[in-house]
């Protein structure tokens, strides 16, 4: 069977050539295609709890919570190893499961016994929360800073820059560190609220309820269709807070009557400067799927965007790490090159200029074909597979090498190519 196959081949020489061709497009494309990154992507199989209690003391939050939840976890099945932080007011757990141990299926068997639990637990006390631990890779992190603008206005646009990246596909987090939430001072005028006859803490009691979401009920159509009725009066601004009504005591009074309404940031709990100017740091992670070089691409074009907008602000991309990973598939690439140009020189010194050519051919054809199969097999093309790839080319240098040889002494001691393996 292997004889005839070889036999097919060898007589219809112009079929290798369409095979080769189309073989090598096949391993391009592929090679495009397959995500590239430093080190191959793992799995954690870990599952964490979290929890807290507020006002309580590492002591109290031990045996009135921790303990109970440790007893009721260490029990189910799969679970190798558990170790257990507490601090003020919170406690975090990390369940080590066993090797081939589902973790979802087991994640869902400690939320069980976590409700079994709750009714031991304090009943003010936050829930615990069970997840499956995921690693996410790093990607680049993009900083905003202004030699004008406040620090609101860069926590802004920070948050429009996030909006926009996180509709990319594969990115799995965008942290904002410098961040800090916004609050509204109202500041209430003594003076105004008792000429208008009204007591200040009806007032604030009515301010209170200036936001609200209240539903009312629901409408049924003929055709069985329901639409369901509620009263919004959500997120407002400064301006528009001032110019609400309140109603005090039987009053309709607008709050910019009795009181000024500013808008601020409280202080934030992490500061982020680049080159001593205050700024805000987007730091960004990526799917173990992503292909780093595409998102990056991509990333980078949306804060060019945003750079135009804007002479103001400044938009710094800064340790990106699809740098380092082109770098490095750089100098992989460029020693695979560099190996054929010096193996090409030898064996055509050596041996002779067609033996050089499809030995040399082989070489670029053998690594599209090994970028092909990591392609369909779903891995990454990284430094580990990228030196396992360097390993098998010189073996497959080697054995063409040998083969090669053996047939030019055949053809040099005056024996037909093609009769030769008939």
């Amino acid at each position: 069977m292997f004889e005839k196959l070889l036999k097919f081949f060898i007589i219809n020489s112009r079929m290798n050539y369409l095979l080769f061709i189309l073989i090598f497009l096949t391993g391009i494309y592929s090679y495009t295609k397959t995500p590239k990154e430093i080190f191959p992507s793992f799995e954690l199989n870990m599952v964490s709890i979290t929890g807290g209690y507020t006002g309580a003391s590492i002591d109290i939050l031990d045996k009135m919570v921790v303990k109970r939840i440790e007893d009721e976890v260490k029990n189910i099945d799969g679970v190798k190893e558990m170790a257990t932080i507490i601090s003020p007011a919170k406690f975090s757990m990390v369940l080590e499961l066993e090797k081939r141990v589902d973790k979802y299926n087991t994640a869902n068997k400690i939320k069980d016994a976590i409700s079994i639990t709750k009714q031991y637990l304090p009943d003010d006390m936050n829930e615990p929360m069970v997840q499956v631990l995921t690693t996410g890779k790093w990607l680049m992190s993009v900083a905003i800073s202004s030699p004008t603008e406040t620090h609101a206005v860069l926590i802004e646009q920070a948050k429009e820059l996030k909006e926009k990246i996180s509709t990319l596909k594969n990115i799995s987090d965008i942290t904002i560190y410098g961040d800090a939430e916004m609050y509204y001072d109202i500041s209430l005028n003594s003076q105004k609220i008792q000429a208008l006859g009204v007591d200040e803490k009806s007032v604030a009691s009515a301010i209170q309820g200036l936001s609200y979401i209240y539903p009312i009920g629901k409408i049924e159509d003929s055709k069985g269709g329901h639409y369901y009725i509620s009263t919004y009066n959500g997120k407002k601004s400064a301006l528009s807070l001032q110019n609400s009504q309140i109603m005090v005591q039987g009053k309709r009074i607008y709050l910019k009557d009795i009181a000024t309404v500013v808008k601020r940031h409280e202080e934030s709990a992490s500061l982020f400067s680049v080159d001593n100017q205050d700024s805000i740091d987007l730091a960004i992670s990526m799917s173990e799927v992503g292909n780093s070089l595409e998102i990056s691409k991509k990333i980078t074009k949306i804060v060019e965007e945003f750079n135009s907008k804007r002479s103001d602000l400044i938009y710094l991309i800064h340790d990106n790490n699809s740098v380092r990973i082109k770098d490095r598939l750089n100098i992989v690439v460029s020693n695979i090159l560099l190996g054929i140009i010096l193996i090409s020189l030898l064996v055509m010194l050596l041996i002779n200029s067609r033996m050089s050519l499809v030995i040399s051919l082989g070489i670029p054809t053998s690594f599209v074909m090994g970028a092909f199969y990591l392609y369909i097999t779903g891995y990454t093309i990284n430094m580990i597979s990228l030196i396992g790839v360097l390993i098998a080319l010189g073996i497959i240098v080697d054995d063409a090498i040998v083969v090669s040889e053996n047939i030019q002494q055949h053809v040099e001691a005056g024996k037909e190519p093609k009769r030769q393996h008939l």
